[in-house]
């Protein structure tokens, strides 16, 4: 894999830790919000978008270690594929056999 792109993927699987973390952290303080603010998890190191979702939806892009919530229009289609498409943030999940494995790998939920 060509240094840019496990750049990309390390940024995401870093992001992904910064979202758990925000999870961890608003359940040991009882913030029981209809929505929560996350972290974009593309590629882009100076991305700063900012997504809210519900508890519901982060949870869903949680169940497989591969997926990534983004901001809408901020995939890499050299590493990503968009797997969902909603009004505020898409899914998607790496399709390289590299950048998956890695994600995989450093999945916190596994």
């Amino acid at each position: 894999m060509a240094d840019w792109r496990e750049g990309e993927v390390r940024h995401e699987v870093r992001t992904r830790a910064r979202n758990e973390w925000i999870e961890q952290a608003n359940d040991a303080f009882g913030a029981n919000q209809t929505s929560d603010g996350y972290a974009c998890e593309c590629g882009d190191r100076n991305c700063t978008s900012v997504l809210m979702l519900t508890r519901e939806e982060y949870e869903a892009v949680r169940t497989d270690g591969t997926r990534f919530a983004i901001a809408l229009d901020h995939e890499n289609p050299e590493i990503d594929r968009v797997v969902s498409e909603h009004r505020r943030y898409a899914v998607v999940e790496n399709v390289q056999e590299q950048p998956r494995r890695m994600a995989r790998d450093t999945n916190p939920r596994r």
